[in-house]
C-alpha cells in the first residue's frame, strides 16, 4: 500500500513494510475458460447460482478502500490492500486483543527499518467468510493514521484474497467476498493473468504510452494511479518533452522526493486508460517489475480478483460514476493532523511554489471550515483537486488568511 498523491505525501506503507521478508502467497496461473453468457446478464456481475453478498465500501479521500472487519470477533475498520502480501495489526489494537507478544522481527523500507512482531493463527471476518491466517505482522501504524487524518486499525493483505473470489463494484461503493472459482467470466469481462514477484507481489502485464507490456505490480492498497521506475521513465523517454514536477514519498525513513508528470495511455489486456499521474520512483525495490498500478487506475474499471485461480477480471462499468484520477493543483505536499494540515513539501513549479509557500507552515481552515477529525471524512480534503484557476482561502496558524489560486502545473 502507498500513501501518496502528485504534491501530497503520505506514509508510504510499502515503505514501512518493504518486503516483509518474502512473505506472500502463491497462485497458478493459467487460461480462464470464458462461459457464455446470456445478454440479458451483460452489465450484471455473474456468479452463477450464487448471489454476490454486497458489503458497503468507502472509498475515503479518493484513493483509500476502507472496509469493516473483525479480528479475533472485535470489529475493526480496516485498509483493503493486495499490494501486502501479510495483514498487519496495529500494536494498539493488537496489545487490546492480546496480541501484540509475537516473534520479534525486522524489516527494511526505502532505506529504512523497522521492528514487528510476528503472530500466528489470527481469525479474520470480513463480510461474512471467515479466514484463520496462519500468521499476521504487528506493526505501529500511527504514523500512517496521522498522515491519513483517522485511525487504521488494519491492513487486509493478499492473504485475505487466498481462497476467496473478491468483486469490487467502485461505482456503487460496495465489495462481494466469494468462494474462489465462483466466478465463470463472460462476455462483457477481461481475464488479466496475475503473476508473482520474487517477492510475490502481485502483478500483471500492462503496456505503456504505446511500448512493449511490462509486468506493474497491482495493488489496491496504493493511492498512486501509476508508480514507475525511474529508469525505465528515463529509459523510455515517457517525461521527455512533457510538464513534470515533484512530489513527496513518506516512509519510515523520512520523506523522499520523487517526479511527477502524466502519462498518456496505459493499456491492459486491450483495456485502455488515459492521462494518468504518475509518479517517478528513483528508489524502486521490486526487481521483477517496473512499476506499480494504484488504486484510482484499478478503479476505471469494474473488478474481480481471484488471486487463488491466477486471474483479475475487468471491464468497463456500466455506470460512468468510476474512481477520480486525482491530480493536485495546488503544489503542496501535506501531511494531516486532528487539528491541522502541515506542508511538508513544496512542489516545483507549483501554485504554491510561485506563491512563496514554505515547509514547516500549518494549514488550519479551508475556505472557512475548519481542519479537525472530520477532515477526510466529508469532502473538505477534496480542496485540492479542484478545477484550474480555482481560488482558495486557506487558513494559517496565527490567524493569517492566504490565497491559493489552482492551477496545472504539470
Amino acid at each position: 500500500m502507498l500513501f501518496a498523491q502528485p504534491g501530497t505525501p503520505r506514509v508510504s506503507r510499502r515503505s514501512l513494510i518493504g518486503r516483509l521478508l518474502g512473505f506472500g502467497v502463491s497462485a497458478a496461473v493459467g487460461t480462464p475458460g470464458l462461459a457464455t453468457i446470456a445478454p440479458h446478464l451483460v452489465g450484471q456481475w455473474n456468479f452463477g447460482p450464487l448471489s454476490p453478498d454486497w458489503q458497503p465500501l468507502e472509498v475515503a479521500t479518493g484513493d483509500t478502500l476502507l472496509v469493516k472487519a473483525r479480528v479475533a470477533g472485535s470489529p475493526v475498520e480496516a485498509v483493503l490492500d493486495s499490494g501486502s502480501g501479510a495483514s498487519i495489526i496495529d500494536v494498539s489494537l493488537a496489545r487490546t486483543l492480546g496480541m501484540a507478544d509475537g516473534e520479534r522481527r525486522t524489516i527494511s523500507g526505502l532505506g529504512g527499518k523497522a521492528a514487528v512482531r510476528l503472530i500466528h493463527d489470527v481469525e479474520v471476518q470480513l463480510g461474512h467468510r471467515t479466514r484463520r491466517l496462519q500468521f499476521a505482522v504487528v506493526a505501529d501504524l500511527g504514523a500512517l493514521s496521522a498522515a491519513f487524518g483517522r485511525r487504521i486499525n488494519m491492513l487486509l493483505g493478499a492473504d485475505m484474497f487466498v481462497g476467496n473470489c473478491m468483486a469490487l463494484d467502485f461505482g456503487n461503493r460496495q465489495f462481494a467476498l466469494m468462494p474462489t472459482g465462483s466466478f465463470p467470466g463472460g462476455a462483457d469481462w477481461t481475464p488479466v493473468a496475475l503473476g508473482h514477484g520474487a517477492k510475490q507481489e502481485l502483478y500483471v502485464s500492462a503496456a505503456i504510452a504505446g511500448s512493449s507490456a511490462v509486468p506493474l505490480m497491482i495493488d489496491l492498497g496504493s493511492s498512486a494511479a501509476l508508480m514507475l521506475s525511474s529508469a525505465y521513465v528515463d529509459a523510455h523517454g515517457l517525461a521527455r518533452g512533457r510538464a513534470t514536477s515533484t512530489a513527496a514519498l513518506g516512509g519510515v525513513e523520512g520523506v523522499a522526493t520523487v517526479d511527477v508528470f502524466i502519462t498518456p495511455k496505459l493499456e491492459i489486456g486491450g483495456l485502455a486508460a488515459w492521462n494518468i499521474p504518475t509518479l517517478g520512483n528513483r528508489n524502486w525495490l521490486s526487481t521483477s517489475t517496473v512499476g506499480n498500478i494504484g488504486l484510482p487506475l484499478i478503479g476505471q474499471f469494474d473488478a474481480i480478483f481471484d488471486v487463488t485461480a491466477g486471474f483479475v477480471w475487468l471491464r468497463r462499468p456500466a455506470s460512468r460514476n468510476l474512481l477520480s484520477m486525482l491530480k493536485d493543483r495546488s503544489g503542496l505536499g501535506l501531511s494531516a493532523s486532528e487539528h491541522a494540515l502541515t506542508v511538508v513539501h513544496i512542489a516545483i513549479g507549483s501554485p504554491a511554489a510561485k506563491a512563496g509557500w514554505s515547509v514547516g507552515e500549518h494549514i488550519v481552515t479551508v475556505n472557512g471550515h475548519p481542519v479537525d477529525t472530520d477532515y477526510t471524512h466529508g469532502s473538505l480534503w477534496n480542496w485540492r483537486f479542484g478545477r484550474s484557476d480555482s481560488v482558495i482561502k486557506l487558513g494559517i496558524e496565527g490567524g493569517i488568511m492566504r490565497e491559493l489560486r489552482l492551477s496545472d502545473y504539470y
